[in-house]
C-alpha cells in the first residue's frame, strides 16, 4: 500500500486515473473512501490524489491531542513533493475544506483551482455544539451512536428514509473510525479562523453547499463566497452536509464541469 513517510507520520494515499492532478481532501472522521461516489466519474478525466489525513483512516502516527490546520496543510505539501506534483486542483469537503483554505493560503503556488464543499472559514459556536454532540454520543454509546448522531445532523431525514442501503454501507465504512484522531483534528480546527484572510485567496474558487446542511449552515458558504473575490457559489436544493452522497450525480457534473473548464 502507498505511504508517504515523514519523521513522525505515515500518510496513506491512493492515486487513481490519468489527466490533470486533482487533490481530494476528506472530512472529519472520514478517509479516502469519502470520495467513493466521485472516483469513477472523475478518474475518466483526472489523476486523483486521495489521501487519509493525519489521525484518519490508514494513516499512522503523528498526533497526540491537537492537530492544527497548518499541520494538515504541510502534510499535503509533502505529499505533492513525494508525488513530484507542482500544481493541483484542490477539492475539500467540510474539515477538508478548512484544510484546503489553509493549504491555498500557505502554499498558493500549489493550487490551480479550488473547490470548497460544505465548509467554513472558522468553527463557530454553532458548529462546535454539533461536533461536541457527536462526541457525547460516542462516549455514551460507542461508535455506532456516534455514527447515528452524524447521520441525523449530516443528511436530510427524507434522504435517510429513502436510502437505507447507502446508510447501512456508510455505517459499515464508519465502523473503524479513529475517534482519537477526530477529537485531535476537531480541537485543532476549533482555533482556526481564516475569515479575514479569505481576500488573500486568488485561485479560481467554486463553493458547493447543501441548502439544508445541519452541520455547517449555508451562511458559511455565502461568507466564503463574499470573501473570495471572483468565487462562485452553487447551492444544492433539499440537501444536507454531504452533496457528495445525497446529490452525487448533480455534484459530480458540477465538479467535473468546473475542474475541466
Amino acid at each position: 500500500m502507498p505511504y508517504m513517510k515523514t519523521q513522525d507520520f505515515s500518510m496513506y494515499y491512493e492515486t487513481i486515473g490519468t489527466g490533470p492532478p486533482v487533490l481530494l481532501i476528506h472530512g472529519l472522521g472520514s478517509d479516502h473512501r469519502g470520495w467513493e461516489y466521485q472516483e469513477n466519474d472523475l478518474k475518466q478525466h483526472f489523476r486523483l490524489v486521495v489521501p487519509d489525513l493525519r489521525g484518519h483512516g490508514q494513516s499512522e502516527g503523528g498526533f497526540t491531542d491537537f492537530i492544527p490546520a497548518h499541520q494538515f496543510a504541510e502534510d499535503l505539501d509533502h505529499l505533492l513533493t513525494h508525488l513530484h506534483l507542482d500544481r493541483v486542483r484542490v477539492v475539500g469537503h467540510s474539515l477538508g475544506g478548512i484544510v484546503a483554505q489553509q493549504f491555498v493560503l500557505d502554499f498558493p503556488h500549489r493550487v490551480e483551482k479550488l473547490v470548497l464543499v460544505d465548509t467554513t472559514p472558522k468553527v463557530t459556536e454553532e458548529i462546535a455544539d454539533v461536533v461536541l454532540g457527536w462526541r457525547e454520543a460516542q462516549l455514551e454509546g460507542g461508535n455506532e451512536a456516534y455514527f447515528w448522531a452524524t447521520v441525523r445532523s449530516g443528511f436530510t431525514p427524507q434522504w435517510v428514509k429513502n436510502n437505507p442501503d447507502i446508510v447501512n454501507h456508510l455505517k459499515e465504512r464508519a465502523a473503524d473510525i479513529k475517534i482519537e484522531g477526530v477529537v485531535a483534528a476537531g480541537l485543532g480546527l476549533a482555533v482556526t479562523d481564516l475569515v479575514d484572510r479569505l481576500q488573500e485567496i486568488s485561485a479560481p474558487t467554486l463553493i458547493l453547499h447543501g441548502d439544508r446542511d445541519g452541520i455547517i449552515n449555508i451562511k458559511m458558504g455565502r461568507l466564503i463566497n463574499k470573501g473570495i473575490k471572483g468565487s462562485s457559489l452553487h447551492v444544492f436544493k433539499r440537501c444536507g452536509h454531504s452533496p457528495t452522497v445525497e446529490k452525487r450525480a448533480e455534484f459530480n457534473r458540477a465538479l467535473i464541469s468546473y475542474l475541466k473548464d
